[in-house]
């Protein structure tokens, strides 16, 4: 397997430099091909313009789209550049090693995908999401990435954005967008906070991670073939309200971790997009699921499957207000 590592952080003795060598370290040691592009050692440039060519399209006006497209045509990308995008051309697995800055990754980085996923080489003409770059391989993309914040922060019901909200630019328009099936990121919580021994768990669990990476159930996006001439997603929306009655948890303690955990796997499948539950106390014990599919039937079953002991309400909804 050819791996990718792109990575942004200005300091080498930092921790997320530190899983940046781990990653390269773990995947080199099991037998893959294993690439580098440490953009702050590398003084990688982030910002595009016409040194990203040696061709010329327009010389009086500049739309890097245009210049990217006659530039793949005719062989015209400046050489550090060329050497970027034929790296990514070969990836199995893109790795993208960065701290969290301001809800986003770090410019460099944003530059480095601006610079090299040019138009034409990279993407266009049809060559997006399930027929991406990587899709004909099919390659994984993971992020590996540190906070300053803590779980709390980020889980939907903490002060800043969702994590999920937050990664979706990268996991959904930068990997899947080129047909890189995106993986669960690997996230360290506030390692300037840890102890040595806790930086060090973190960096076995990595090296765990990616010895499975492989066989690791990627997260599953709508392919383009989910709209057509671009249009509204064909398949439906549907709330869907779980319900354990008392007469349901008088048989017995509800299993909410296996409920939970195969509710879960749906998520990954993309078949739930979002959910809520009430405590787990609570008497009815509810979940609130919105599913994406193709009917009330495919709802029905699939739920009903994981849930055959609990009341089943299902309510299918437009697209809302505008």
């Amino acid at each position: 397997m050819n791996v990718l590592v792109v990575h942004a952080h200005p300091e080498p003795r930092s921790f997320s430099s530190a899983l940046a060598r781990t990653a390269v370290e773990t995947l080199s040691a099991a037998g893959h091909a294993v690439t580098l592009s440490d953009l702050y050692a590398n003084g990688f440039n982030p910002v595009s313009g016409r040194h990203n060519f040696r061709t010329v399209h327009n010389p009086d006006y500049y739309k890097q789209q245009q210049e990217e497209m006659h530039a793949s045509e005719h062989g015209g990308f400046a050489p550090d550049l060329e050497s970027e995008i034929e790296k990514l051309e070969q990836a199995d697995l893109l790795i993208f090693s960065f701290p969290l800055w301001w809800f986003g990754m770090p410019a460099i980085l944003k530059g480095w995908v601006d610079r090299a996923f040019p138009m034409g080489r990279v993407y266009g003409g049809g060559r997006f999401y399930e027929n991406g770059l990587g899709a004909a391989r099919n390659a994984r993309a993971l992020i590996l990435m540190t906070t300053g914040g803590g779980p709390a922060a980020f889980s939907g019901r903490g002060v800043n954005p969702s994590l999920g909200s937050i990664l979706s630019p990268i996991q959904h328009g930068v990997f899947w967008f080129n047909g890189f099936r995106p993986l669960d990121p690997f996230v360290v919580w506030s390692p300037a906070r840890l102890t040595n021994e806790g930086r060090g768990h973190y960096l076995t669990q990595l090296r765990l991670r990616l010895a499975g990476v492989l066989d690791e159930a990627t997260i599953q996006l709508p392919p383009l073939a989910d709209f057509p001439q671009f249009g509204p997603d064909r398949k439906k929306r549907f709330i869907a309200v779980i319900t354990s009655t008392a007469e349901v948890q008088s048989k017995g303690p509800l299993d909410l971790a296996s409920t939970r955990g195969g509710l879960e796997l749906l998520v990954r499948s993309g078949f739930i997009l979002e959910q809520a539950f009430t405590t787990p106390n609570a008497c009815p014990w509810r979940g609130f699921l919105t599913v994406r599919a193709e009917s009330r039937d495919e709802v029905q079953a699939v739920l009903s499957s994981l849930l055959p002991l609990s009341e089943l309400e299902i309510h299918e909804i437009g697209p809302g207000l505008h």
